[in-house]
């Protein structure tokens, strides 16, 4: 058999370092993302203070983000197979930036809404479509750790941006860091011009219509298999709901409930995040030397819920905060890196995608969408710290609970 041919526009490096040079430059790229789209979470008090948003609006403009996510991604996901990853994700990065960075100057409150839910759902298909785009080159041998590295651009976005929106806030006002997104712009040509082209991904959700993926979406309903179906879409439900009850809250959080002035909650929020990265590397470890995939996500949750209810209660000072939210950001984030995992395998292969599709995004981003409008009307109701321990803590525990409560997978290397 003649040597396969480089396609056209292919990198000339060796396809054997392809896996770490597509987890840096996704890293970097998620990194960029997350860094933009948490100045929303950063500029939320100054937003409620200035545009006349009350905390039930910001609510229902994070819920209206995520709604948009989950048609967007899937949109930005079709292309890959006609542009190949490289450009979607590059034109992803970019298209995000300019919203981000229209956020500076809108000064309508509509506007404002609209801008920045576009800007969101534009950002919305880089994880999806890197992910893939890792997975398919990566070798299956520590093709979780790779993945769990790759998300550490969540936590390390957030930690960025606090290094500069910090300052910036406290000089220049809120609106000031959103002009560092058009920074980020040229930034996005580097992303496509490294990332090497010789094969086009399609990610797991896409739009493309295949009859037998509509087969395989029933069949997630069969008696066998419709018990796994429905207790990871509901604990998919329940933990994005957690993350997405909190993420762009927290800020806001320690402004009004712990009294702390704008650039020292970045600051808190920001380093903490920067700890958490930790866990996404410690679960990883933990599911391939110890633990099956289950039990590590299991123990990850149980402890987060755990750290979340010290956090919201105990501290009382910003050594304090820092150093508990850091180590319960350990467990509740993490805890991400190695749910998916968990979840392919336990189905057989042919059900994978439409699992992963159904019972993982569709749920999770369900829970993107409800949540922040439960957390809004519970801190309102009752105040930050019994609105979350309401709305969020519970939460986390069950969908502990419901992972534990999977029957014991039989012929999976990781045990379930």
């Amino acid at each position: 058999m003649p040597p396969e041919r480089t396609p056209r526009g292919a990198s000339p490096t060796s396809p054997g370092t392809w896996p770490w040079r597509i987890l840096l430059v996704t890293l970097f790229a998620s990194t960029l993302s997350n860094m933009d789209q948490s100045l929303f979470g950063y500029a939320v008090p100054g937003v409620m203070h200035d545009l006349g948003f009350g905390l039930g609006g910001i609510g229902l403009m994070i819920s209206a983000s995520f709604a948009c996510a989950i048609f967007s991604a899937p949109a930005f996901a079709a292309g890959v197979p006609r542009w190949g990853a490289p450009a979607v994700l590059a034109i992803s990065v970019a298209g995000s930036a300019v919203f981000v960075g229209l956020l500076a100057f809108v000064t309508n409150p509509s506007l404002f809404a609209a801008v920045r839910v576009i800007g969101f759902g534009i950002s919305a298909a880089i994880i999806p479509v890197s992910s893939a785009y890792l997975a398919t080159h990566a070798p299956q041998r520590g093709r979780a750790l790779l993945i769990a590295i790759q998300q550490c651009g969540y936590p390390l976005g957030w930690f960025t941006a606090s290094t500069y929106a910090a300052p910036l806030m406290a000089v220049h006002g809120w609106r000031s860091p959103f002009y560092v997104a058009f920074v980020v712009i040229p930034l996005s040509w580097l992303i496509y011009a490294l990332l090497p082209r010789a094969s086009r991904t399609t990610p797991v959700n896409t739009t493309v219509r295949d009859p037998r993926r509509h087969a395989a979406s029933r069949r997630l309903f069969d008696p066998g298999i419709r018990r796994l179906t429905v207790t990871f879409g509901a604990a998919f439900f329940l933990y994005g709901g957690a993350i997405g009850g909190t993420s762009f809250y927290l800020p806001t959080f320690f402004e009004q409930a712990r009294g702390y002035d704008p650039a020292t909650a970045t600051h808190v929020v920001g380093l903490s995040y920067a700890i958490g990265m930790i866990g996404y590397i410690g679960a990883a470890i933990v599911s391939e030397l110890w633990l099956s995939r289950s039990a590590t996500v299991v123990v990850w949750l149980l402890a987060a819920s755990a750290g979340l209810l010290g956090t919201i209660w105990l501290p009382h000072s910003v050594r304090e905060d820092t150093i508990a939210f850091g180590l319960t950001t350990i467990f509740y984030y993490g805890a991400s890196s190695i749910m998916l995992t968990c979840l392919l395998e336990r189905f057989p292969a042919a059900l994978c995608a439409a699992a992963a599709s159904i019972a993982g995004t569709a749920c999770i981003s369900f829970g993107f969408v409800v949540f922040p409008l439960l957390t809004a009307a519970a801190a309102k109701a009752f105040g930050w710290l019994e609105g979350l321990s309401i709305a969020i803590v519970p939460a986390v525990l069950l969908s502990a609970v419901l992972i534990a409560s999977l029957p014991r997978a039989r012929g999976s290397a990781a045990g379930g």
